[in-house]
């Protein structure tokens, strides 16, 4: 069908792109009924795949199939899993331009360059550009330009980007994305035709659009290089970089189809253990674990498939190196940085193979490599506990592989210092200390943790090895440790901070294993991180605030063993150390002051630290202590901080304003100077606010009610009468101050 140039339309460039999406396979709606429709859409995060109501232009069913299609919001054709009666254009586009004017349209909001989900794409009241190009299609032009202009401003609005004069990259851009998206969700869920069809269609319009961008000019994105590397030029759709090897496997998948996985036949049906690893094996294609957390990682152990690869132990081992080494395959599991950016990465088998491998063997390596060294000097052992001794013995692993500097002294061992903090000796380490309830797959990346309570001694799992001698295990941690001591000394700057790191870790171990074993080591260690923590090299690099958190940790394990010197030295420091140094670990920096709280020293340097004017400690809120609440914290039990809170509760400054939501269970939104955010509440009695209901909060209120949600005191309403929300304040008040 002939598309005749439009008049009136939003500019010469605006149409000269959607010409061109358009010629290149943007989806036509001319000529199809707009109507409710029910289509499947996917989701990074769960990739099972949900069914949303929309509408969209359903296409003449001229298929032998029955199948019906649908163009959606988005550009891209769906297939149909019911559809409804007639929708109304207008009528959606006037709501869609309409809503535009209030704070919650930004919620269906599509930035610019960044990813939107697919549910929002193909919705019709999502603010979304490619939405012109489709009106434009269909000749509704002043609609076509109202919708263009809510994009617009909807971006400024919310900080986007400023919009180059030729929009063709951004519009292609966007409706390479929703088609990229949905292959990687269909993918996730083995739904093959749609991946598909959908990569297919990648990989013809891809090089479409790089040229044609090429043409119009639009500067190319930049990798800036390195050190190492010179910057050079990169793909306009740089996200695409694994379309080649997704659509290949997809390929793959379509020629040999799998009906069941092994784990949905049943393992019941393959009594051979050879057998059954081998057809374990073959299903690692299907495995689908999830992404925890952005930043984060897809945990290969929790799928049914890896776990029951893991339960096979050590059999499992060649084979799964032999998958790791050799097998091309793609899982359906997928990795990312942030789910608003673009990139996506579909994990391939042997990311599954390493992530059984790792948990069989209890060790993290870095390529197949290590594992088949570590499996030939270790598979004659049987239980895992001799492993562990046995890498903890040879104090030459990950010498071979150590890097970085050359210290004042030492050069061959402090090398290996520097690699020890993510090497096989100290993972035995950690793992030997680990408590032994867990399950029959411990975590093995999980650190040590704090020291236990005083006269409970747990169970660890590397208990057996207490009966190894010359060397004993106590022996070998604590001779690490004095290497990590001394060539801490000789450490500065970043180098000096990652020591001191590796070896409060491994005190705090060596805790856990024999109690005030490592007393010297802790002393000499914080010492030298007191040294360093003045030096503005040492917050070079970003991992200086850590001597903020290592500090407060050697000074209890001193105080443990006895050393009467630790709270002193620990008091010099801390009332010399000022926030910007501290950072997000103000609260831990605080901790030997309120598990000390008797101690003559501790005491007076409370009573500085949090009610003398000149310490920047004595007024909240404290900036920098974003990830921990102090007033949610032990600190709350300190005398001379409690006198800081009854001080901060006469505080009256409006700091900002808190809404209250009823939908949803109830839900508190607020705006302070220094914050934003929101929580659910539930509410101790019947008489919650009025939904809407909006007040100014002090310095005071929020004090109160950050104390209330931590328990400290009674339930503090904010939204109550300030007759009723001063009287609460003076109530808390007497009770911190212990009046009351």
């Amino acid at each position: 069908m002939q598309w005749e140039a439009a008049t009136n339309v939003i500019s010469s460039e605006f149409e000269s792109a959607t010409k061109s999406l358009f010629e290149q396979g943007l989806a036509d709606p001319r000529s199809c009924d707009y109507r409710e429709v029910e289509i499947q859409v996917g989701d990074v995060w769960g990739g099972t795949g949900d069914k949303v109501k929309t509408h969209g232009w359903v296409l003449p069913n001229s298929s032998k199939s029955n199948q019906t299609f649908s163009v959606c919001w988005n550009g891209l054709v769906y297939p149909v899993l019911s559809a409804g009666g007639p929708a109304n254009l207008q009528a959606d586009m006037n709501l869609l331009i309409n809503a535009a004017s209030t704070n919650g349209s930004r919620m269906r909001l599509a930035l610019y360059g960044r990813a939107f989900r697919e549910d929002m794409s193909v919705a019709a009241d999502s603010i979304l550009p490619v939405k012109a190009c489709l009106l434009l299609r269909l000749g509704e032009n002043d609609l076509a330009a109202k919708v263009w202009n809510v994009c617009e401003a909807s971006q400024q609005s919310a900080g986007g980007r400023e919009q180059a004069k030729d929009p063709y990259l951004m519009l292609a851009g966007d409706w390479v994305w929703a088609l990229f998206n949905r292959t990687i969700c269909a993918h996730m869920r083995d739904a093959v035709p749609l991946a598909l069809v959908s990569a297919r269609k990648l990989k013809e319009i891809q090089p479409k659009i790089e040229s044609q961008a090429a043409q119009r000019g639009t500067p190319r994105p930049q990798n800036p290089g390195n050190g190492m590397q010179q910057p050079k030029e990169q793909p306009y759709l740089t996200f695409l970089d694994q379309l080649p090897q997704l659509a290949a496997d997809l390929e793959r998948r379509a020629r040999e189809p799998k009906q069941k996985s092994v784990i949905e036949i049943g393992l019941t049906n393959y009594p051979g253990q050879s057998e059954r690893i081998a057809v374990l094996i073959e299903d690692l294609d299907l495995v689908s674990a999830r992404q925890m957390g952005q930043p984060g990682w897809v945990a290969f152990e929790t799928d049914p498939i890896v776990e029951a690869l893991i339960k096979e132990g050590d059999a499992s081992v060649e084979p799964l190196l032999d998958c790791l080494e050799h097998d091309q395959r793609l899982t359906c599991s997928v990795g990312f940085g942030r789910d608003f950016f673009r990139q996506r990465h579909v994990l391939p088998v042997a990311s599954a193979a390493k992530g059984a491998l790792q948990q069989i063997l209890q060790t993290q390596f870095e390529n197949a490599s290590d594992i088949r060294a570590y499996w030939k000097q270790n598979k004659g052992l049987k239980k895992l506990e001799d492993r562990w001794y046995k890498v903890l013995r040879d104090d030459k692993i990950g010498e071979e592989q150590a890097v970085m500097v050359t210290p004042a002294g030492g050069q061959s061992r402090s090398e290996k210092m520097l690699f020890l903090g993510q090497g096989q000796w100290m993972e035995a380490a950690r793992i030997i200390v680990q408590s032994d309830d867990k399950g029959p797959v411990p975590d093995f990346r999980r650190f040590a943790s704090r020291l236990p309570p005083i006269g409970e001694k747990p169970k660890l799992r590397g208990e057996v090895l207490r009966g190894k001698k010359k060397p004993s295990v106590t022996e070998l941690l604590v001779n690490q440790a004095d290497f990590v001591v001394e060539q801490a000394n000789h450490l500065d700057q970043s180098p000096g901070v990652d020591a001191i790191m590796v070896g409060t870790e491994l005190i705090l171990i060596i805790e856990k294993w024999e109690r005030h074993a490592a007393v010297s080591q802790a002393r000499g260690l914080m010492r030298r991180a007191i040294q360093l923590f003045p030096d503005w090299k040492s917050f070079i690099m970003s991992s200086g605030p850590e001597l903020a958190r290592c500090i407060p940790e050697l000074t209890e394990i001193r105080v443990e063993g006895g050393d009467t010197n630790a709270l002193p030295e620990y008091a010099a420091w801390i009332k010399s150390a000022g926030e910007e140094k501290v950072d997000q670990y103000a609260v831990d920096a605080f901790e030997p002051l309120w598990r000390n709280p008797n101690d003559p020293t501790v005491s007076t340097v409370s009573q500085w630290l949090f009610n003398d004017p000149a310490s920047p400690w004595s007024k909240l809120p404290w900036q920098r202590s974003y990830f921990h609440d102090p007033l949610d914290s032990d600190l709350v039990t300190l005398p001379a901080f409690r006198r800081l809170l009854a001080r901060e509760l006469e505080n009256q400054t409006v700091v900002g304003s808190m809404q209250w939501s009823a939908g949803a269970g109830g839900a508190i939104a607020y705006n302070l100077s220094n914050s934003t955010g929101g929580f659910q509440v539930a509410w101790p009695d019947a008489q919650s606010p009025a939904d809407g209901t909006k007040v100014e909060v002090r310095r005071c209120d929020w004090v109160a009610w950050s104390l209330s949600q931590s328990k400290q005191i009674p339930f503090f309403n904010p939204f109550a009468p300030m007759e009723k929300r001063d009287e609460a304040i003076k109530n808390a008040k007497a009770v911190l101050l212990g009046s009351k």
